[in-house]
Parts: structure tokens; sequence; C-alpha cells
């Protein structure tokens, strides 16, 4: 039996049951009472950003929040600067699960896709391959063809700085962020910051024992609500569920340069107290944490899947919308008490 007739089958057996699930009324169809619009009239630009979509043939539960969530945008007349995800976009990294991806979100109204790598989209095979592979995702999104040398990279949307970090090798949970990733990543904050602009810095993993870790990291009973305290740097730490060895060497880049916001996935949390924390409170460096679409969140106060943040940002503010795209909505206080986060830029 080829693996070209496994896909195939595998292939089928997913369509069908899409198919049931959208019978029975599993899929859920997002309201348009409450669309993915600008709030802001003096907004900038706008984008989405989520993670951990982590799609594939045999979890067609998975399928069925990403076609949620990609439906309530469709249904939106919003034209998005950006769509982003950080990190797991497929759950083995396969050419098919990538093209499931891609058929769901393609048609998306914005000229910008941005992809972070995470674990388990470079994990099971050879690091160049991986590489080559999602980023052949990303060109055929963008309808571009540029190379990617590196798994990191910058990319810049209406003159705002995004930087993509990502392992230099492939590991099963964590990264690998080589001395050369460090110098690209200073060297490209200095000159963004420069502006006076925000720089957001993407990538799969949080620093160590931030957003609740280690806590966060498999767990489904922690306390969501309250706030966590600013980010402490040590050298002792923990590095279950982290971004690993080089935390403080990322920590120690990004805090020192001003409005920097430094936005992760992989810990499948709610919205919830771990879903913001202050890195550089002097610098105005933040740390926020994104829900999955594909898999149920947990030790949050708001659990669903296909989450996710609607973003602004104007001449002096960024402001974080929490929204569950699955069901078309806004959240409210009463769902997350920090269901608007608005930073003022220093």
């Amino acid at each position: 039996m080829t693996m070209q007739y496994l896909t195939q089958l595998f292939n089928e057996i997913s369509a069908l049951l899409m198919s049931f699930l959208i019978a029975i009324g599993a899929v859920t169809v997002p309201s348009t009472h409450d669309p993915v619009q600008n709030k802001n009239p003096d907004a900038i630009i706008d984008f989405v950003v989520t993670g951990d979509t982590q799609i594939c043939t045999y979890m067609p539960e998975r399928e069925a929040n990403l076609m949620a969530f990609s439906q309530d945008i469709l249904n939106s007349d919003e034209e998005l600067d950006a769509f982003i995800i950080v990190g797991d976009v497929a759950e083995n990294g396969m050419e098919d699960e990538f093209q499931r991806l891609s058929s769901y979100i393609r048609d998306f109204n914005t000229k910008n896709f941005i992809l972070a790598p995470g674990n388990h989209d470079i994990r099971l095979r050879e690091w160049e391959q991986s590489k080559d592979r999602f980023y052949g995702m990303m060109n055929d999104l963008n309808g571009t063809t540029t190379e990617y040398p590196n798994a990191y990279y910058k990319h810049v949307v209406n003159g705002y700085t995004f930087l993509i970090l990502a392992s230099d090798e492939s590991r099963f949970e964590d990264a690998y962020i080589s001395n050369a990733q460090l110098q690209w990543l200073n060297v490209n904050l200095k000159e963004a910051t420069a502006t006076g602009k925000p720089v957001f810095v993407l990538t799969h993993y949080p620093l160590a024992e931030s957003h609740g870790l280690p806590n966060t990291w498999g767990s489904g009973n922690s306390d969501g609500t309250g706030t966590l305290p600013t980010y402490e740097r040590k050298n002792d730490y923990d590095f279950t569920g982290s971004i690993g060895d080089q935390s403080n060497d990322v920590y120690d880049i990004i805090s020192k340069y001003q409005n920097v916001f430094f936005i992760t996935g992989h810990l499948h949390t709610g919205f919830g107290k771990n879903t913001y924390q202050a890195i550089n409170e002097a610098n105005n460096v933040h740390g926020v944490n994104v829900p999955s679409v594909g898999i149920d969140n947990k030790d949050g106060t708001y659990n669903n899947p296909a989450t996710g943040l609607y973003v602004e940002v104007t001449e002096d503010q960024v402001i974080f919308h929490a929204r569950d795209f699955g069901h078309g909505k806004f959240l409210t206080e009463n769902e997350f008490a920090e269901c608007v986060k608005a930073y003022d830029l220093v």
C-alpha cells in the first residue's frame, strides 16, 4: 500500500467524518451579529493572531474548530493587515496537513500571512526538509517566492516590524535558538524600536516559567482568575513547556528595548490570568500567550477552542481584543476580565 494511497484514504475518511459532524450539528456555525471589525477609528494596522491549529486527518474535531474559526473571518468585510499563527500549524508537519490548513485560510481578506514554526511542524523529520515544507506553504499563501535560509525571519507590515523566532534544529518540545539568531534578534530589535513604533516578536514557545509555567504545561486545573506578577529573571529555571535553554538569552535581548510584544502559543491555555504578563514594565515589554484553535483550552476563565486575538495598533496604543471566532463574538468582562487589553506606548 503506497503512501499516496494511504493519504488519499485518510482524506476520504476525514471528509466523511466532517460531513457527519456538520450533519449532527457538531461543527459550530459562528454568529454574524458581532463580526470581526475595526473597533478604533484611529487604528493604523489591525491583525488576527492565534495558535495551535494542529490540523490532521485523523482528528476531525480539530478541523471542525478550524472550519468555524475560518468562517467567522470570512463572514467579515474587514480587510486585515495580517493573519498570524504562532506555531503548531499542523500536528505532524505533513504536506497534506499544511495543504488542508491553507484551504481554510487562503481566502482571508489579507495580503500578509505570517506563520511561526512550532515543534509539531518540524519535529518528526529532517530539519531542512521541515523548514522548506513549512515556508513553501507560507509562500503559497502570500503568493511569493521568498527563500528562507533560516527558520527565523522578519516581516514588515505597513512600516510595523514582526520578528519571527524559530528553532534552528529539530527538537521534540522546545527550541534551540542559535547565537546567530540571537544576534539577528538584537540587531533587528534595535533598528525597529528606534522608530518609536511597537515591535511584535512572534514565536511558538514562551519564556521559561512565564504564563503560569510549569504548572500550565499539561495541566487543566489552574485557577484562571487574577493577574500574573511581572516576570523575573533567574538562573535556575524549570524549562518545562518553554522555549528552552536560551530563554534567558532571549529575555535579555527583548527586555532592553521599548514597546516589544512577545507573542507565543504552545500552552493551550484559555483566556484568563495566564494570557498577559509584563516582562519589563519600565520598557513596556509584555508577553502575550494565545489560546489554541484546534485543541480544547484549559487553565483559563474561558476555555473554548477556536479562539484568538484581534489586535489594533494606533499611534499611542496596542489594543488586544479577545474573540471566540468559533461562535462569532468578542468576549465580555463576565467571560474574561481583560477581554480588552490596551497598552500605552512609551
